[in-house]
Order: structure tokens, then C-alpha cells, then sequence
């Protein structure tokens, strides 16, 4: 289970959020509810736990999981990691998720570590 306040849970968290702020945009009309999950449980959400329609609630899920196992220590971001643990279905949700929120979460409280992961992708892309 994720602890709170790791590096692990942050990025899950973050996760969250992001996935919260592209159901807002993409799926406006779905029926929403409060997250369900482990990392509910364990505390990683420090404010409020994000509200979600259930296809973005079942990515976020998934997105905890798979932060979790993670056997690489520190995590790299996703894009750059030879270990691909990610479905394909998910790593195409979660690249949709990331592509609409990593820009916007410029002007949030998350603004530095938004910064960080697209310097990230700017400077380490993947190249044949």
C-alpha cells in the first residue's frame, strides 16, 4: 500500500488530480462520485479525495496500482521507463490524461512539479 507523503504517493496523487481535471473537461456529463480506492484508504489524498466518473476512477485505480509496484526506486516517469507495465489501453488513456492536464496544471498549486515532468519529456524524449 502507498504510504503517504512518498515520493510514490505524490505522483499518484498527482495522477489523481490530473485525471480529475481531464473527467471535468472530456466526460462533463457523466455521473460523478467521490474516488474509492487503497490509496483513498491509506491517506495519500491530503485535502479531498478527487470527484470521477467510474471510466476515470478505474484509470486512477489502475494508475495506484501500478505506482505501487514500481520496481524501479526513484520512479521514472512512465515515457522513459524500459519496464512497461501499463496496458496499452491504460498507457493510451493516461497519455490522453497527461496531454490535456500537464499544461494546464501550470497555473495550480502543482506548477512546480508540472514543470519538472515536461522538462522531462523536452528533454529526455525517446528517440529511434
Amino acid at each position: 500500500m502507498l504510504k503517504p507523503g512518498t515520493r510514490k504517493a505524490k505522483d499518484a496523487e498527482l495522477a489523481a488530480r490530473f485525471a480529475e481535471w481531464y473527467c471535468a473537461a472530456h466526460h462533463g456529463a457523466a455521473r460523478r462520485s467521490v474516488l474509492e480506492s487503497d490509496g483513498g484508504r491509506a491517506g495519500i489524498y491530503r485535502k479531498r479525495k478527487p470527484v470521477l466518473c467510474d471510466e476515470c476512477a478505474e484509470y486512477v485505480r489502475y494508475a495506484e496500482l501500478r505506482t505501487e509496484k514500481c520496481p524501479k526506486d526513484p520512479m521514472p516517469f512512465c515515457s522513459r521507463c524500459d519496464i512497461k507495465c501499463y496496458s496499452p489501453e491504460m498507457a493510451q488513456y493516461s497519455r490522453a490524461v497527461m496531454r490535456y492536464s500537464a499544461p494546464r496544471s501550470i497555473f495550480s498549486r502543482y506548477c512546480l512539479r508540472a514543470i519538472r515532468y515536461m522538462a522531462g519529456q523536452i528533454l529526455f524524449r525517446h528517440r529511434p
